[in-house]
């Protein structure tokens, strides 16, 4: 794959080219409703992240922006259905690590190519993916399961419920030299249900789900990724500070503009999507679901989404994951 620079790169001149071509100055932008599409079902973190943010973006930008969900193949038609809007602005995509890292070179049929047929505008959250043991597991602490995994290869069942789940859960058992049974699960209310019904040793979540359980004592959070322990579970470990320095994996979602659209706009919406997250009840919401955002401006998101890229890349081709429709 070609670095994420060369893109930045050539999307830097088509948006130079872009702006010459479209007479609509950024004062005047957004003069019509806007769709945020998403590849996924209604109801997801993205999905209400998105939601949220639209409506502050209608409010600040006097025009109605709103989400259009159009799921299948892994968020794979939605992103197509952007990649191919004219990109003046009025078609986004609202997008997570799966179907922006993951998807693609893992293996599945992408209707397009994340690093050059979009620009990165703005972060929605990023949020920690959290190893959940069951009360029935009598697992305690990340080293337990990596002893119980030793012990019994295979049999020390994990659920995962999407691609980047799937490749986290793989980073760990290589770095940590285990073998899980590692069960592919719908969603994330199954899995759970059967982590709290001991059916499951255990699965992957996120802070919103695992805080649910175990603040109630239904289950365990043994350890996190992320370079730092998340702000609403400040006793869980991460998975740094354990011993495995390569586990430091956010989850995240953002939105997203076809390739080409001018730059005038695309900080326009930067700005407002900022704005929207620096607000009181933006920042309760997303306390609620353990999850966190930083304010970057268009450029650091870039830089953000392109390391993101390059390294999810390297950990799906070195753990050999493949991810089907």
């Amino acid at each position: 794959m070609k670095t994420f620079a060369m893109h930045a790169l050539l999307a830097g001149t088509l948006l130079t080219a872009g702006h010459a071509a479209h007479s609509q100055q950024p004062d005047s932008y957004p003069s019509k409703p806007v769709r945020i599409v998403f590849g996924f079902p209604a109801g997801s973190a993205t999905d209400v992240a998105a939601r949220r943010v639209a409506a502050k973006l209608s409010a600040e930008l006097g025009q109605t922006f709103y989400v259009e969900n159009r799921p299948g193949a892994g968020g794979s038609i939605g992103g197509e259905v952007a990649a191919k809007a004219p990109a003046d602005g009025y078609t986004l995509l609202a997008a997570t690590t799966s179907e922006m890292a993951i998807n693609k070179p893992a293996g599945m049929r992408v209707g397009f190519d994340p690093a050059k047929d979009f620009i990165p505008i703005g972060l929605l959250f990023t949020s920690n993916p959290v190893l959940v043991a069951s009360n029935a597991s009598k697992l305690e602490t990340v080293p337990e399961l990596v002893a119980r995994a030793k012990a019994r290869p295979g049999e020390v069942n994990w659920a995962t419920v999407n691609a980047f789940q799937q490749v986290f859960i793989a980073s760990f058992q290589k770095a940590a030299g285990v073998k899980l049974n590692v069960v592919p699960y719908k969603g994330t209310a199954f899995a759970m249900t059967d982590v709290v019904g001991g059916q499951l040793d255990g699965m992957v979540g996120y802070p919103a789900e695992a805080m649910a359980q175990t603040s109630v004592g239904r289950a365990k959070a043994l350890g996190l990724g992320g370079a730092q322990r998340n702000t609403f579970m400040p006793a869980t470990p991460t998975l740094g500070e354990l011993g495995y320095a390569d586990l430091d994996l956010v989850v995240w979602g953002g939105i997203f503009a076809p390739a080409g659209t001018p730059r005038p706009i695309v900080d326009r919406i930067n700005r407002a999507i900022r704005n929207a997250n620096a607000t009181p009840d933006v920042r309760e919401a997303l306390a609620k679901t353990g999850s966190e955002v930083k304010l970057y401006n268009a450029d650091e998101f870039a830089a953000f989404i392109g390391n993101e890229i390059t390294r999810w890349d390297k950990l799906v081709r070195e753990t050999g994951v493949k991810i089907g429709e």
